[in-house]
C-alpha cells in the first residue's frame, strides 16, 4: 500500500485540456471484440499499424486522421476480430509481443474523451485465445493525469506466454514500476472477474529481460496523411 501511495505522488501530473477522439468504450467489463461505432464510411486502404510478425498484426480501417475501426489479424489461424473504434497514434508508449504461442494478445488504447475532473481512465484489450475475442482492462489505475496522450508515453506493454507486464515510468530518474497480469484462456479481470483462486495481478513484479516481438516493432504506426476528403455518411 505505501508503495502504491508513493507511486501516485511520484507521476508527473499534467493539467491540459484533453483532445476529443473516438474510442471503443462500451461495455469495457465484458467481451469486446466489436466495440464502437461511426456513422461515417472512409474511402482509404487498409494500414498495418503494429505487426507482430509474418502473419499477425493489427490493422487500422475506414479511419481518419489515423482513427478508426482496429481490427486483430492473423492470417495464419484465419482469425480476423474487430476491436472497436480506437485511435492507435494516441498511445505513445512501447509495445512488446514476446509471446511464440500467439495466444496472447494485448492492445493498448487511449481513452481521451473518458477524462473528467478526476483525471482520464485509460484501458487496453487483451485476448489469451489467440485474438479470438478480446476483453478490456484499465491500465492506469496508479496513475492521475489529465493528458492521456502524454502519459500514455509513460508505459511499456510486455506481453510473454503466460503473462502481460504493465511497466509504468515513475520518476524523471527512469525509475519504473511494474505490474504482472498472468494470462491464460478464461481468465478475465475487472468488475466481471473470472479467475481460478489464488490468481490475480502481482505488484512490484520482475519484468523479464530481453523480451522482443519478432518484428522488432515497438511503437503504433499510422501515416497520418492518409484520409478521405470526400467521407460519406452511412
Amino acid at each position: 500500500m505505501l508503495r502504491r501511495f508513493l507511486v501516485g505522488f511520484l507521476i508527473i501530473v499534467t493539467f491540459a485540456g484533453c483532445e476529443e477522439r473516438p474510442v471503443a468504450e462500451t461495455n469495457l467489463g465484458a467481451n469486446a471484440s466489436a466495440t464502437g461505432t461511426r456513422d461515417t464510411t472512409y474511402s482509404v486502404p487498409p494500414q498495418v499499424v503494429y505487426r507482430v510478425d509474418d502473419h499477425r498484426f493489427i490493422t487500422l480501417e475506414n479511419y481518419n486522421d489515423c482513427s478508426g475501426d482496429t481490427w486483430y489479424n492473423d492470417t495464419k489461424s484465419g482469425v480476423r476480430t474487430k476491436i472497436g473504434l480506437t485511435w492507435p497514434a494516441g498511445f505513445r508508449g512501447e509495445l512488446v509481443v514476446d509471446d511464440p504461442t500467439g495466444m496472447n494478445v494485448v492492445i493498448p488504447t487511449v481513452s481521451t474523451n473518458l477524462c473528467g475532473d478526476r483525471g482520464c481512465i485509460n484501458y487496453l484489450a487483451y485476448s489469451s485465445d489467440g485474438g479470438r475475442s478480446f476483453n478490456w482492462l484499465q491500465y492506469d489505475d496508479h496513475a492521475k493525469s489529465f493528458d492521456s496522450v502524454k502519459s500514455s508515453g509513460d508505459y511499456l506493454m510486455s506481453v510473454t506466454k503466460d503473462s502481460l507486464y504493465i511497466t509504468q515510468k515513475i520518476s524523471d530518474a527512469g525509475d519504473t514500476y511494474t505490474d504482472r497480469v498472468p494470462l491464460a484462456p478464461g481468465y478475465v479481470y475487472g468488475q466481471d472477474a473470472k479467475l481460478p483462486k489464488g490468481v490475480g495481478i502481482e505488484s512490484d513484479a520482475q519484468l523479464p529481460r530481453n523480451l522482443a516481438t519478432p518484428s522488432g516493432q515497438k511503437h503504433y504506426a499510422c501515416d497520418n496523411s492518409i484520409h478521405d476528403s470526400k467521407a460519406t455518411k452511412k
